[in-house]
């Protein structure tokens, strides 16, 4: 008996020991990732001010490549003309791999990402092969094996004018919003002449849909689509900075099915905005914020939004 109680005594103590232990790794994971996320904020918030203050494309790719570090390994800026790429600036490189980014230009059928990109104005995701990213893409930025390729694109009203590329833990979210702003910047750059081509009158057209059918993109006016492409942005903005600052709240929101109650109030301050914004300025105007946060917050699936979110707001 008495040999029994030391033992007994001992396990006792291991395991308040492994407790003690097990908090105070818990805590200091957790402070540590809250610095993380502060710092990501604060580098994020760096490089969106910085995008503002840049007059030109070229200067834009500078401020991507330098602020991009801790969002991929591998970073590259491409503009666009139309189906032509070509190379603007990328990261790591030595000068002579610059000099030959530089130089570099494919047509967009040469790689089946890129040409996707163009084609939806939607962010691609794709293997860093030839036939994927071009020949020549591939061979200056040295892929892994199997390593994919992120591709974002910078547009300009309808067009797109440049592509984002990043490869090697990527951190998708932080890119998006960055090659977002990029857009709004040129955007707003661009405003003084796409007002000179607009219709005199200060009052949006308006297209008075058939009953039961949305109107096509053709059937828009200039204005009209102008206005639809910044609800759509306006959308992917609100909800890649839900992704971004809020990642544990989408976590446990997914987990949990309730997506909507644990965002209650950066969803409804969207929902107010869009409405307010895109809504009451347009008959034609479908919910994009409601499409974004099912896609792209519920990664499509709706019923992770939960019984109390409301549904959309047409």
């Amino acid at each position: 008996m008495s040999s029994a109680a030391p033992s007994a005594s001992l396990r006792n103590l291991f395991a308040e020991l492994e407790q003690l232990f097990q908090n105070e790794t818990e805590a200091r994971v957790s402070v540590s990732v809250q610095a993380a996320e502060r710092a990501l904020a604060e580098r994020l918030n760096q490089a969106i001010r910085r995008l503002r203050q840049t007059d030109n494309f070229s200067e834009m790719a500078v401020v991507l490549c330098d602020t991009s570090q801790p969002f991929a390994r591998t970073f590259a800026v491409f503009h666009v003309n139309e189906m032509l790429i070509g190379g603007e600036r990328m990261r790591p490189a030595t000068e002579e791999i610059a000099a030959d980014f530089a130089a570099l230009r494919f047509q967009a059928q040469e790689a089946a990402a890129f040409a996707t990109v163009l084609e939806s104005h939607e962010p691609v995701v794709a293997l860093c092969s030839p036939a994927e990213v071009s020949a020549g893409v591939a061979r200056l930025l040295n892929p892994a094996a199997g390593e994919k390729a992120h591709l974002f694109p910078i547009t300009v009203v309808s067009t797109a004018v440049g592509i984002l590329y990043a490869s090697g833990s990527v951190e998708s979210a932080a890119i998006e919003l960055l090659a977002q702003t990029a857009s709004a910047v040129l955007e707003a750059r661009q405003r003084p002449v796409l007002r000179a081509g607009a219709t005199a009158s200060p009052n949006l057209v308006r297209i008075e849909p058939a009953a039961g059918r949305a109107p096509e993109w053709e059937e828009l006016s200039a204005t009209e689509r102008h206005l639809h492409l910044r609800a759509q942005r306006f959308a992917r903005v609100q909800v890649a900075e839900m992704r971004l600052y809020r990642a544990d709240a989408v976590k446990s929101g997914r987990a949990r099915g309730d997506l909507y109650d644990t965002l209650q109030d950066a969803i409804d301050a969207g929902r107010q905005i869009f409405q307010e914004k895109f809504l009451a300025a347009s008959a034609t105007m479908p919910d994009y914020f409601h499409r974004e946060l099912v896609r792209t917050l519920a990664d499509d699936n709706p019923a992770w939004l939960g019984e109390k979110y409301p549904g959309p707001l047409v």
